[in-house]
This record gives structure tokens, sequence and C-alpha cells, in this order.
């Protein structure tokens, strides 16, 4: 045990050194080597190991597990007829039980040697405005907000954005863990081109400045927020999707790049639900080349995961 706790401390210390300068290009996790949103809970198709198994045959050496906290809190009635309809392999109980359950599981993964595995949770961003549900959030490695597209409401922006980080940097004060703001880029696009559809207007109608998720300043506001922080933007696989659109690709450059440039720091996934997911192709440099993404940008996390698991280690 305490050899174990020396290498990973020793390997957090090789990760953390400085990026300025020269960085040890080995120290780094490459983009897809990254995937810090794999759900691997009640929506799982097949049994943890062969889960996992697919994402390393696919080249992932960094994994955070998780699941939709919201699910937990479904009645027993209502969740075993939804996994029926679903046809999910994965059982777990409802309620704090599940939560123990889930995280027991993650932590047996965690004992793989082909790759580092840290637990997390994806919770609904509402729940910033009616509160936190802590316990099962104190179990956690990583807590990540689910930005949503607002269907039907006003889409995600800057100001939303803003305000969601500040919020996050708040529960960062009771819970200080790495947390993430997941896919706000991609669930901008979302939103508009389904309300163009709802309205009967071709979404190929939308323009760049349609699609731009910030307005003057606000950029700089949010680079001040979480620049040298330990809350992090997702850059998700969902974006390929919309990267394909060059009107999508020039708004989405000139949100991001900007960020990337000021110092923001970002965290690479799949945010893969099952196994038809897990069967499309991961070529995040893709569309994080142009947006400014980066090996340098993305391993922070990695590297104050690591110190976390580190430091508890140590005190066990």
């Amino acid at each position: 045990m305490l050899l174990k706790t020396l290498l990973t401390a020793a390997l957090f210390v090789i990760a953390a050194a400085p990026l300025d300068g020269q960085p040890i290009r080995q120290a780094l996790f490459d983009l897809p080597e990254m995937d810090l949103h794999l759900h691997a809970g009640m929506e799982r198709e097949v049994d943890l190991d062969s889960w996992l198994d697919l994402a390393v045959k696919d080249g992932r050496k960094v994994i955070v597990l998780l699941d939709h906290l919201e699910l937990y809190r479904k009645s027993q009635r209502d969740y075993e007829a939804w996994r029926a309809q679903g046809k999910f392999q994965a059982f777990y109980p409802v309620g704090p039980a599940g939560h123990k359950a889930l995280m027991d599981d993650f932590e047996r993964a965690a004992r793989r040697r082909d790759a580092v595995i840290f637990k997390g949770w994806e919770i609904y961003e509402g729940e910033l405005d009616t509160g936190l549900e802590a316990a099962p959030m104190e179990m956690a490695d990583l807590i990540g907000f689910h930005i949503s597209p607002n269907h039907g409401r006003q889409a995600p922006d800057g100001r939303s954005l803003i305000r969601r980080a500040r919020q996050a940097k708040e529960a960062q004060k009771r819970l200080p863990v790495p947390m993430v703001l997941f896919h706000p880029f991609p669930m901008r696009l979302e939103n508009l081109q389904q309300t163009a559809k709802t309205q009967g207007r071709d979404p190929k109608t939308l323009t760049v400045a349609d699609y731009r998720f910030f307005q003057p300043g606000e950029q700089q506001q949010l680079a001040e927020l979480l620049r040298n922080s330990s809350i992090y933007l997702e850059i998700s696989r969902a974006t390929a999707g919309y990267f394909a659109d060059p009107v999508c690709r020039e708004a989405l450059i000139a949100d991001i790049k900007p960020l990337a440039e000021a110092g923001v720091q970002f965290v690479i996934s799949t945010d893969n639900h099952g196994l038809k997911a897990a069967g499309m192709p991961f070529r995040p440099s893709l569309y994080c080349d142009p947006l400014g993404v980066t090996p340098l940008n993305t391993n922070a996390i990695v590297r104050e995961l690591l110190a976390l698991k580190a430091k508890r280690s140590l005190a066990r």
C-alpha cells in the first residue's frame, strides 16, 4: 500500500511539472487517451469490465466513470419499468444504497492496471439553483454539471455560463473537488437548430452571429473566473458533428479559441452512454486543434485528480 501511494505521488509530481517553457511531453496524456465523461451506471448495456475493455481497446488511458445523479431519485417501480424498457444490463438500487453500490463498483474498477480511473457524478445544472445533494457528491472525485440545451427556452449563452461558473466556484467551497461545466457549446447549437426546425426555418439559414455563444466582453469575464481555478470546460465528442458545418465551425472557433488563449483549462470526453456511441470514432484532434485545445490545457485536471487521490492515500 505504501509503495502504491509513493508511486501515485511520484506520478503526480512528474505530471505536475511546469507547463511554461519546455514541458515534459511524456508526462502529458494525448487527447484521445482521455475520457473524463464516460457513463457507466444505470444506463450501462454490458457489465462494467466489458464496458471499460471497449474504452481501453480504443485507446483510453484516463477515464472518469459517472452517472446521472437524478436517476437514483426514481421510485423503485419507475426504475424497474425504465430499466426494462431500456434493456439495460446494469442494476443498482435507487437512493443512497444505489449511490454506494455504484461508487463501490467504480472503486473496484479503479484497481485495473491498464487505465487510471476516477469516479464522478453528472448533475443537472438547475440543482445549482434549487440545492445540491451533498452526500452522494462527497463520494466522487469529480462533479460535472450538465448544461442543458433548454429546448423551448433560452439557449445557453455567455451570460448563463458565467452564472454557472460562479455558482460552481461557490459549491467548491463546500466540496473541494474538480468541477466541470459539461458540453455548453454543443447544447447551444442543438437548441438553436431545434428551435429553427420547430419554427419551420431551415437550420442552414442560421448565421455565425446566431450561433455565437458570447457577447462582447463575456469571454474575458469567464476567463477571469476560470483561469487558475479548478473549474473546467468540457469539449465533448458532440463537437465533431457540428464542426462539419462551416458556419458552426466558425462560431465555435470564435467562441472557444480566445478562452484557450486566455488560459482557460478544458476537459476531453466522449460522453458515451451505450454501445452504439462506443463504436463511433473518437478523434478529438480534428476539432480540438483549431479550437486551441491541446494536451497542455487539458491535462491540468488529471494532475489535480492524481494529487487528490495521492493525498487521500497518505491520510489513510
